[in-house]
């Protein structure tokens, strides 16, 4: 497991632990190194490291199981960080929900949290609960009730203090298709401050596939209003599934055993996908 990069991986933890609080402009789960087996994992969350054998090494997070309904899972890194809300942030990554037959749902989201909680299952999406409401949180909903001012689903919202009520939505119109066995979606979030000093800005959510395009979501959030500001801050995911059996999986990936070998990688592989689409 992760064998080439086990020095990498335990120097970044090392660093990471001995100081819990760290000014921090960009979340980079994309390019890592990132091992999803150090963190806080919650309900039926789970983590696992790999080296198939295909020339890639994985670590993979799945929030909720494929093939297995109504589950509820979230994780946090195991850092938690002091963010300016005075000043730009971003985070990446990479996710992908595996094929399952059947009714599609219900979404997961990435949240910026002062507390490690795993909120309701099903619709909540594991992040609305009362303990959650310093924080926000970008969302890919994928189930639709048929409420007459709901998103069709599968939609891209922004969420925040614990509510699933979105500050903003916008549909993608991609129906099962957002279920690619093929190719992973990049995700992020990224905010862009007001320049008033106010910890107030504009939150930027963006998902964006090497087939089916991208699609962005953004909102105006208040930190100051959150109780957000000067307190620690821990980021995550979480998911929940409720009559349907979607997982939910953030993965990480890469070449082994030497970085000229990425371009014979097979496709299909997450991080391959995302090196096309950061071409496209």
């Amino acid at each position: 497991m992760f064998k080439p990069l086990s020095l990498a991986l335990a120097g970044l933890l090392a660093a990471t632990c001995a100081v819990p609080a760290t000014a921090q402009t960009t979340v980079d789960l994309v390019t890592g190194p990132v091992d999803f087996t150090t963190w806080s994992l919650l309900g039926d969350a789970s983590a696992r490291n790999l080296t198939p054998g295909n020339g890639f090494t994985y670590s993979l997070l799945e929030l909720t199981q494929p093939g297995t309904g109504d589950q509820a899972g979230a994780a946090y890194a195991p850092e938690a960080l002091l963010f300016d809300f005075n000043q730009p942030f971003q985070v990446d990554w990479v996710w992908s929900i595996p094929v399952i037959d059947g009714l599609r749902g219900d979404g997961f989201t990435f949240t910026l949290n002062t507390a490690q909680v795993l909120g309701g299952g099903g619709s909540s999406l594991g992040y609305e609960n009362e303990d959650s409401t310093s924080s926000i949180a970008l969302a890919i909903d994928t189930f639709d009730f048929g409420g007459v001012d709901e998103a069709i689903s599968p939609s891209l919202q922004l969420l925040q203090g614990g509510s699933i009520t979105p500050l903003a939505a916008t549909e993608t119109g991609l129906g099962d298709g957002i279920r690619d066995p093929d190719f992973a979606w990049f995700g992020q979030l990224r905010y862009v401050p007001s320049g008033l000093e106010d910890h107030a800005g504009t939150l930027i959510g963006r998902i964006e596939h090497i087939n089916l395009g991208s699609f962005e979501v953004q909102a105006a959030v208040d930190f100051m209003a959150l109780g957000m500001v000067d307190q620690l801050v821990y980021y995550g995911f979480t998911g929940a599934n409720g009559l349907a059996t979607d997982g939910h999986t953030i993965q990480w990936g890469a070449p082994v055993p030497e970085p000229e070998t990425w371009a014979l990688m097979g496709a299909g592989l997450a991080l391959l996908s995302l090196r096309r689409l950061r071409r496209h």
